[in-house]
């Protein structure tokens, strides 16, 4: 009987972090499109550029809303609003990681931004699940600086090219440390 009332308190618990995190999800992206059109406005950015991340916002923006739809389903289960959690984590690393490429790669100031699935993480109160994120931050920064590198070629160096890289996996580590003890040490 208790483990069935830990159970819902468990399931109620984490659904209500995940539609509070969809929630505020929708302020991300409104800050995403606000700053898209700031930069239209002021002609900073090229239209094409305009377009791309018009579009990575609205399927930003869809994904939002179609997890925190389900997420408002009182019939899921732990694991559906796990796999709903997880699905926000990773559309936000790939968001962030096209925010990244676009801004200039190595140079773009948005890798703070990685914080926000690193975070996010942390609601379903598992280590392994914050240090997977960070692993997975990791793997998009680094390719995605790698991508801008190569493909942009002269607009910066080899070595700031991996020290840019080296230096920001390690503060996603940190980052990743630093939640870690807050969750509580049962939760592994």
């Amino acid at each position: 009987m208790f483990e069935w009332a830990e159970y819902m308190a468990t399931k109620n618990t984490l659904r209500q972090r995940l539609i509070r995190t969809s929630k505020i999800h929708f302020i991300f992206v409104t800050a995403l499109i606000a700053q898209v059109i700031i930069y239209d406005a002021s002609k900073l950015i090229p239209p094409e550029t305009v377009l791309k991340r018009w579009i990575g916002a609205a399927i930003l923006l869809a994904i939002t809303a179609i997890i925190w739809y389900f997420a408002k389903n009182k019939s899921t289960s732990v694991a559906y609003d796990k796999l709903l959690l997880s699905l926000l984590v990773l559309a936000d690393i790939v968001a962030i990681s096209f925010v990244i490429y676009g801004t200039r790669g190595m140079a773009s100031r948005a890798v703070a931004l990685y914080a926000i699935p690193i975070v996010i993480s942390a609601i379903v109160l598992k280590r392994t699940a914050v240090y997977t994120t960070a692993v997975l931050c990791i793997a998009a920064y680094t390719t995605t600086a790698i991508s801008y590198f190569v493909l942009n070629f002269n607009e910066g160096y080899k070595v700031e090219l991996y020290g840019e890289i080296g230096f920001y996996s390690v503060v996603m580590l940190i980052l990743a440390g630093i939640i870690n003890t807050l969750i509580p040490s049962q939760n592994k």
